[in-house]
């Protein structure tokens, strides 16, 4: 008499494994697209100064004070986004970061007064 066990049945493949490409250059294309929005976002407005002069009718001090003001600001959080990176892990920071990038983008078209750019 056999003491084998009988077979396991075949474990189901996950859809990953199945990928016709390595799982991790999604990440790395996700991680390309973010950066790149975020960035352009950020590093646009030389090319839209104009535009939104002739807009708004601001003066030329009010609206570069409003951009400067933005990235103070990122300097000031960047060492806390650092240390909640460390605790919290990234995933759960980037993801708190690109739903952040798209509702600040998206308040961005309701601005009407230099106040409510900050």
């Amino acid at each position: 008499m056999s003491t084998r066990e009988p077979p396991h049945p075949p474990v189901p493949r996950s859809l990953l494994t199945r990928l016709p490409i390595f799982y991790g250059w999604l990440i790395v294309a996700a991680a390309f697209v973010t950066m790149a929005v975020g960035v352009n976002a950020r590093t646009s407005f030389s090319l839209l100064f104009p535009p939104i002069l002739a807009e708004y009718g601001w003066d030329r001090g009010v609206v570069a004070g409003v951009f400067s003001f933005g990235f103070l600001t990122s300097a000031v959080v960047s060492p806390y986004v650092g240390r909640m990176i460390d605790r919290q892990g990234p995933r759960l920071v980037i993801e708190v970061g690109v739903i952040t990038l798209a509702l600040g983008l998206s308040l961005a078209t309701l601005a009407r007064e230099p106040w409510h750019s900050i």
